[in-house]
């Protein structure tokens, strides 16, 4: 039986593919959080053009090493794909090789779990150079404990090749040692990578980092199209975007500030997906507020937030200030949930990302959450110093302008502290807490 990738079986078919989804339920489990989780499979498999024909559930009370089911289970697994010429079972739990090559070999077809399908959508939509090596190096680690009992030669990019039983030890360790040596290759280009991106990060250290965080198909991108104006497309599938996008909210604004949005968490990551992405997701810890985007049409919307924020201590990211952003409230049944949300979040705001009125509030949100810690002073410069008066100029919000007696250019400013700290040695009064909250109250955010 050949080994293949799922795009690689879609592509290859006039038809769609097919699948055959199987859950199992355990002693005190929930039935509809199963039902939740099969939904879920059911739509990662339609991001990769997959049709899915039937699902089977059993109930059991423990799980079996060599198959996680009983055989009568998997023959009426194995009957329900033959009866629709499926290509794929998918199992929504983790199966390991050897679980995985019984279940092949039982049903006499291709089987795949969660971990697989996640690795399979974040290749298909993989497309900087970082996107593709953290993406490869995820899968080869995934591969790598399943070339027990198969070869694989890694002549494809994403270490697919074709599998052929009986070949002997010796060519499944020159493939183990061919996957490790493709590992180390890339994860040398991805520490390159990660050193071009931070030095990217230094120069942008000035400004202010927001970034957007949630659950995959939330509608973060949408979001940041509306909240920056800018022309990112956002498309209703799972984990549509896996580079982090970058643009000002707003180029008028001093200090500026910089939106981000990162690839999509989902329950049971894959923790080499995590792993890999860290450089990725360096955003996300080093922002200095993070918009926790919820779908609020979800009816178990609650249970994204819950993962979203485990994620978020995961990668490092837990104390990072959070507001939470409940979108796609012109879906919504419930006109008593918002005022829900209000209280129970407060501080959170609900919206639609495709009404400009709604993104405007959030975005004025965002300019009086910066705005309550900028520091108000004052800074006498001479026209000579260029760099100085680059520095206010691109990251200040300039309250006056004036000359003083020997005729230096005198601006009442209002900044980050990081930003004082560079004009310190220009800095001719500091303004008390006082003055500086009722000066931070009468200029726009925005200026021109």
């Amino acid at each position: 039986m050949e080994e293949s990738t799922i795009q690689e079986v879609v592509s290859s078919q006039s038809e769609p593919a097919g699948a055959i989804l199987v859950g199992i339920l355990l002693s005190g489990e929930s039935f509809e959080k199963l039902k939740e989780d099969l939904d879920e499979l059911e739509s990662l498999l339609d991001t990769l053009g997959v049709r899915v024909h039937g699902r089977i559930v059993q109930k059991r009370h423990r799980l079996t090493a060599k198959t996680l089911l009983g055989t009568g289970k998997v023959d009426e697994i194995k009957e329900l794909a033959e009866s629709y010429n499926a290509d794929w079972v998918v199992f929504d739990r983790a199966l390991s090789p050897p679980q995985v090559r019984n279940l092949e070999e039982m049903t006499c077809k291709s089987v795949m779990d969660r971990t697989g399908v996640i690795l399979e959508i974040f290749s298909k939509h993989a497309r900087t150079n970082q996107a593709k090596t953290q993406v490869e190096i995820a899968r080869l680690e995934y591969l790598l404990p399943r070339l027990t009992g198969a070869w694989t030669h890694f002549q494809r990019q994403a270490g697919g090749g074709v599998r052929s039983r009986g070949m002997g030890e010796k060519q499944i360790e020159i493939d183990r040692r061919r996957a490790r040596e493709r590992i180390a290759k890339l994860q040398k280009q991805l520490d390159q990578i990660r050193k071009e991106k931070q030095t990217q990060r230094k120069a942008r250290s000035q400004e202010l980092k927001v970034a957007i965080v949630g659950y995959t198909n939330s509608g973060k991108t949408t979001l940041m199209k509306s909240l920056t104006r800018a022309t990112v497309a956002g498309k209703n599938e799972l984990f549509a975007t896996l580079d982090t996008n970058i643009k000002a909210i707003d180029p008028r604004t001093r200090p500026k500030i910089l939106l981000s949005d990162t690839v999509g968490f989902i329950r049971n990551l894959p923790h080499s997906l995590v792993e890999s992405f860290k450089s990725t997701l360096d955003e996300v810890r080093e922002a200095d507020l993070l918009l926790h985007v919820v779908d609020v049409s979800y009816h178990s919307y609650e249970d994204h937030i819950r993962i979203t924020r485990q994620v978020l201590e995961e990668i490092g990211a837990g104390d990072v200030p959070q507001l939470m952003v409940f979108n796609k409230s012109d879906l919504l049944d419930d006109p008593i949930l918002p005022r829900v949300l209000k209280a129970a979040y407060p501080g959170s705001q609900t919206l639609s990302a495709n009404s400009p009125e709604e993104v405007n509030q959030l975005r004025d949100h965002i300019y009086g959450f910066f705005r309550k810690n900028l520091v108000s002073y004052s800074v006498a410069i001479d026209i000579s110093e260029q760099t100085a008066l680059s520095k206010v100029y691109n990251n200040c919000l300039i309250l006056k302008t004036d000359y003083d007696e020997t005729g230096k250019m005198v601006f009442y400013v209002q900044s980050t502290r990081a930003t004082m700290a560079k004009l310190r040695k220009y800095i001719v009064e500091l303004e008390d807490d006082e003055s500086s909250e009722e000066k931070s109250m009468e200029p726009d955010y925005v200026t021109d």
